[in-house]
């Protein structure tokens, strides 16, 4: 293919080259945009040095600044917005009550500890949700305000209407389990009871 180590080194020349390229493209790009702005001149000397490096040492060069841009990407990524995610808990626990979706139910919004809690009476969690729902017509829950309290806990107040029933105004207690909001109780405003 090529001849000899000559041909080979020739080659890997082009290929350094040609893969390095861009960088210089940019190195330049660069150095003109900052040879306008006098404020920042200082950086004029380092880009400068930066852009006369070919292969492996612009390759060693390159590291640092790709890891400083990846920081910075990082950390200006806009943290989730922890109660559009305690609605979104909501909403699914709606629409899994209003589906009787037992199973989504217990696996993935009720929290561990309320779970416990209903097994220990006796019944899988399951079971124990079909017998206090399944009777339930077109359950509906409205959200009318959350609020996150600290990293592992969230209250929210809902507005529930099933058919046949007076409309109940609650405040549901949510849990942060492993970075998803969980269901840890429902509370009546009016009373200390607590019910799944």
């Amino acid at each position: 293919m090529h001849d000899g180590p000559i041909g080979c080194r020739a080659y890997m020349k082009k290929v350094r080259s040609v893969v390095s390229a861009p960088f210089r493209f940019i190195g330049r790009l660069l150095l003109k945009l900052l040879s306008r702005l006098r404020a920042l001149k200082l950086l004029g000397k380092p880009l400068k040095h930066l852009s006369r490096l070919r292969g492996r040492k612009l390759a060693i060069a390159l590291v640092p600044i790709a890891i400083v841009v990846i920081v910075v990407v990082i950390s200006l990524k806009p943290e989730p917005n922890r109660e559009e995610q305690v609605r979104e808990t909501l909403d699914r626990y709606a629409a899994a009550t209003r589906d009787k979706d037992y199973q989504t139910l217990c696996d993935d919004l009720l929290a561990s500890e309320l779970i416990e809690r209903i097994r220990s009476a006796g019944l899988p969690c399951e079971v124990a949700l079909r017998t206090g729902l399944d009777d339930r017509q077109n359950p509906q829950l409205r959200v009318l305000e959350a609020e996150i309290l600290d990293d592992k806990r969230a209250r929210a107040r809902v507005r529930t209407t099933a058919g046949g029933e007076p409309t109940s105004v609650d405040d549901v207690l949510l849990t942060n389990e492993d970075g998803e909001w969980r269901i840890a109780s429902l509370t009546d405003p009016g009373s200390a009871a607590q019910a799944p």
